[in-house]
């Protein structure tokens, strides 16, 4: 399977995201804590800016130009979820190097994953805390569908 490592990283994320968001209220979407921090909704939308600008960088070598326009928080999960996907598929046909694969482990995805613990713990302050469970024992399957 090409890009084994990365593909299961981003089941991973799709897994660890699911849960960080499961048993969420729309009401979520906005929820602050003030002093400039983003709302659920901004953090998933800069975690698809970034799964997306990453996309398109392995695609073509170059950043994306546009703005990436803000949804309400159930369109930006499934914007997300639809990125992810569209990421795998692509890493499933394109072969990377092993500096190329850190250079995104180091970078977009390690960014994603951070904020992934984010949405987990403003769901706590939302008071709708994720259950605990051993993720080294999650049952997650490589790629995506």
């Amino acid at each position: 399977m090409k890009n084994e490592l990365l593909r299961h990283t981003l089941s991973t994320i799709h897994y660890r995201f699911g849960k960080s968001i499961e048993g969420y209220q729309e009401s979520f979407g906005e929820f602050s804590l003030g002093n400039g921090s983003r709302s659920p909704k901004e953090i998933i939308n800069h975690m698809y800016d970034v799964l997306y600008s990453t996309r398109v960088f392995i695609e073509r070598e170059s950043l994306p130009d546009e703005k990436i326009d803000k949804l309400d928080l159930k369109k930006e999960i499934e914007r997300f979820h639809i990125e992810l996907n569209k990421i795998d598929e692509l890493l499933g046909k394109k072969s990377l190097d092993l500096s190329y694969s850190k250079r995104l482990i180091q970078g977009p995805i390690s960014d994603i994953i951070t904020h992934i613990g984010q949405i987990s713990m403003l769901q706590r302050l939302n008071k709708n805390p994720i259950e605990g469970e051993d993720f080294s024992k999650s049952e997650i399957v490589t790629g995506l569908k």
